[in-house]
C-alpha cells in the first residue's frame, strides 16, 4: 500500500489547482466564512488522493504582516497539500474586502507553480472571489479552468431574509464574468444549473450537475437515547440546528416556532445552536438571536454551542429528534444530509437547495413558507410522534446512501476530462481546452 501511494506521488494521473481565497478546508467549521464549502474541498481532494489525483488547495495567509513571507505549506492527504499564500489583506478583511487582492492572489498562484516547475492541468475555482483569482491564473497559464461556485448572488438577493444585507454590485458582475470566461461551471442541483443558465447567461454547454457527497463511515446512526445521554440531554426532545449565524439561515424563524410550542411541551425542548456569526454581518447574528430568546422567554430552551469539530457532529445529529433549516437560500442542503446519514429527520425551508436532499413527508418536512406556525406545527408532530420520526430517520438513512464523496470525485474527474488529457512532463505547460 505504502509503495503504491509512493509511486501515485511521484507520477499522478492529473494535478489540480484548487482556488479557495478566502477560506481554507482544514478551517474551524461554523465560524466567519467557514462551512459546506470548506466540506466539499477537503473531502473531494481526500477522495482525489486515493484515485493517483493530485492538488494543490491555493488559500490566503491569515497571519499578521504576512505579504512578503514565504508561503505555509500544510499535508491535507498523501497526494493533497493546502498552501498559504501571503497576501495584502489583514486577518480582518470581509470577503467583499478581498476582492482587491483577487486578481494578485491568481498572480501569486502562477508565480509559485512557474518557482516549483508544476504543471496543472486543471483549475477548479471555489465561490465567485476564488473565480476571480483563478481567471487571472487561466491568462497567465492556459489552463482549463472549472468552477463551483456554492451560492450564487442573484439567487441569495432573489431570496433575501428582512433585514439582509444585498450582495453588492461587485460580486454579480463578478459572477457574470465567471460565466462568460469559465470552460465548466459545476453546479450541485438541477435548479443551480438553470440559475447560471437564465440568471447569468452561462451557456447551457458549459455547465454540469454534480451532487456533493457525505462521509457515510463517519456521518450514521447511533442509537439517540445513548446519544442524548452522552451530550447530556437524556430526557430531553433535542432541536438541532448546525450552520453559520447570519439572518440568511432563519434561525430566528425556529426560535418564534419553539415559542409557539404547548407550555408542557417546551419545557422538554432543548434547542442547540451550533455555529458562530457569519464574517460579513453588519452586527452579531448571535447578539441579536440571544436578544429574541430572552424577548420570547426561551432562555431555559436555547443553548448557543459556538462552533464544534466536525467530526463530533454525529454525536448531535444523532442525538437530536429533528434538525432544523429554515434558511432563505441554500445551493445544496451539507447539513441536511449529514443529519439524514445520522437517521435524524430534517424540518427545512421548501428552497432548491434543500429541495434535492429532503423528501417531504419521506425524510421529513419541507416548509412551502417561513412562518413560525408553519414550522411549530411539523415541530409538534415529530416532537410527539416517536414512531414517525424514527421512520422518517431511517428512510433519511437510506436516502443519503445516494450521495457520496467518492461518487462526486469521479463525476468531478469526469468534468475534467472533458477538457483534455493530462498534461506532460516538464516545464510549466498546462493542460489544454477545449470546447
Amino acid at each position: 500500500m505504502a509503495e503504491s501511494i509512493e509511486n501515485a506521488a511521484a507520477a499522478p494521473r492529473r494535478r489540480v489547482a484548487v482556488v479557495s481565497l478566502h477560506t481554507s478546508p482544514t478551517a474551524a467549521l461554523g465560524q466567519s466564512a467557514n462551512g459546506g464549502l470548506n466540506v466539499y474541498v477537503r473531502e473531494t481532494c481526500l477522495a482525489f488522493s486515493e484515485r493517483g489525483i493530485a492538488t494543490d488547495v491555493f488559500t490566503r495567509r491569515v497571519e499578521p504582516d504576512g505579504h512578503g513571507e514565504p508561503p505555509r505549506i500544510e499535508a491535507l492527504a498523501p497526494l493533497s497539500r493546502v498552501i498559504y499564500l501571503p497576501t495584502a489583506s489583514s486577518t480582518e478583511a470581509s470577503k467583499y474586502e478581498l476582492l482587491d487582492h483577487a486578481q494578485a492572489f491568481g498572480e501569486s498562484i502562477a508565480d509559485f507553480a512557474q518557482r516549483e516547475d508544476l504543471q496543472y492541468d486543471v483549475i477548479h475555482s471555489h465561490y465567485w472571489l476564488s473565480g476571480v483569482a483563478a481567471e487571472r491564473l487561466r491568462e497567465r497559464t492556459g489552463s482549463a479552468w472549472v468552477h463551483t461556485a456554492h451560492t450564487l448572488g442573484l439567487v441569495k438577493n432573489r431570496q433575501l431574509a428582512e433585514g439582509a444585507r444585498p450582495e453588492p454590485p461587485e460580486r454579480i458582475r463578478a459572477e457574470r464574468a465567471i460565466a462568460g470566461a469559465v470552460d465548466r461551471v459545476v453546479a450541485s442541483t438541477d435548479d443551480e444549473a438553470e440559475d447560471w443558465a437564465w440568471l447569468y447567461a452561462c451557456r447551457p454547454e458549459r455547465i454540469r450537475v454534480v451532487a456533493p457527497g457525505v462521509d457515510l463511515l463517519a456521518f450514521r446512526p447511533q442509537a439517540r437515547l445513548h446519544a442524548k445521554r452522552r451530550l447530556g440531554y437524556a430526557g430531553k426532545r433535542v432541536v438541532l440546528f448546525v450552520g453559520r449565524l447570519e439572518r440568511l439561515k432563519g434561525v430566528d424563524v425556529l426560535l418564534r416556532a419553539v415559542a409557539r410550542l404547548e407550555a408542557d411541551l417546551r419545557s422538554e425542548v432543548r434547542v442547540v445552536v451550533i455555529g458562530q456569526d457569519g464574517s460579513d454581518a453588519d452586527q452579531s447574528e448571535t447578539a441579536r438571536l440571544r436578544g429574541m430568546v430572552a424577548e420570547l422567554g426561551i432562555e431555559d430552551q436555547v443553548e448557543f454551542m459556538g462552533t464544534v469539530p466536525h467530526d463530533r457532529l454525529p454525536h448531535y445529529y444523532s442525538a437530536a429528534d429533528v434538525c432544523v433549516m429554515p434558511s432563505h437560500s441554500e445551493s445544496f442542503g451539507l447539513v441536511a444530509l449529514e443529519a439524514q446519514a445520522c437517521g435524524c429527520p430534517v424540518l427545512a425551508a421548501a428552497v432548491s437547495g434543500l429541495q434535492s436532499v429532503v423528501r417531504d413527508e419521506i425524510t421529513g418536512f419541507l416548509v412551502p413558507d417561513h412562518d413560525p406556525e408553519s414550522y411549530a406545527d411539523r415541530l409538534r408532530r415529530l416532537l410527539t410522534e416517536p414512531e414517525l420520526s424514527e421512520q422518517m430517520g431511517r428512510r433519511g438513512t437510506l436516502l443519503a446512501q445516494r450521495f457520496t464523496w467518492t461518487r462526486t470525485a469521479d463525476r468531478l474527474l469526469e468534468v475534467y476530462e472533458e477538457l483534455g488529457e493530462p498534461a506532460q512532463a516538464g516545464g510549466v505547460h498546462f493542460g489544454s481546452r477545449q470546447e
